[in-house]
């Protein structure tokens, strides 16, 4: 395990990993995280310009969607929304969220984000195509991270990353 790879051995915090369906339904963290995935693809789907702080010249309304998707998916643990804003600036929106929504699917959530952007070395694209092909050393990295964790936490429980097989849910059917 890399001593840099999560935001501290003895946080005391458990590692969050909500599941896309809970007694065949979906979960509400992961109804929420939809919910903001659905913000950021109209936002930045909107043919208009942008809303725009006319001092920094920044874009508020998409600016605080990405941001707030990024902290759902990160369950606010610092070094996970790091990589996940890195992400988002190397791939663009389009690309970012079909990541966001490939990581959750499969139980990539809080400090398994961190553990998975380690093994790829902070590659999003890299990361995205391991994910796509359901690669096992990915998969075992992260668990074996996860497992460590618990080690030098034992009131902690990580979850573990599983490769769902069903299709990534879309917002679309849900809402």
């Amino acid at each position: 395990m890399s001593c840099e790879s999560c935001a501290g051995c003895f946080e005391a915090t458990p590692c969050s990993a909500p599941s896309p369906l809970a007694n065949g339904h979906i979960s509400r963290e992961y109804h929420q995280f939809l919910k903001a995935v659905r913000m950021c693809s109209v936002l930045s789907d909107q043919a208009e310009p942008p809303d725009t702080d006319k001092y920094t010249g920044k874009v508020k309304k998409e600016e605080h969607a990405f941001n707030s998707l990024i902290a759902i998916l990160a369950s606010d643990q610092f070094t996970a929304q790091t990589y996940l804003a890195l992400a988002y600036k190397r791939l663009g929106p389009r690309d970012f969220l079909q990541l966001a929504q490939s990581l959750a699917h499969h139980g990539f959530w809080g400090r398994l984000i961190t553990w998975a952007f380690v093994f790829v070395e902070e590659d999003s694209g890299k990361l995205q195509i391991l994910i796509d092909q359901h690669n096992p050393h990915l998969r075992q990295h992260v668990n074996d991270e996860a497992e460590m964790f618990e080690v030098f936490n034992p009131a902690v429980s990580c979850r573990r990353v599983e490769w769902s097989l069903s299709p990534i849910p879309s917002f679309s059917t849900i809402f």
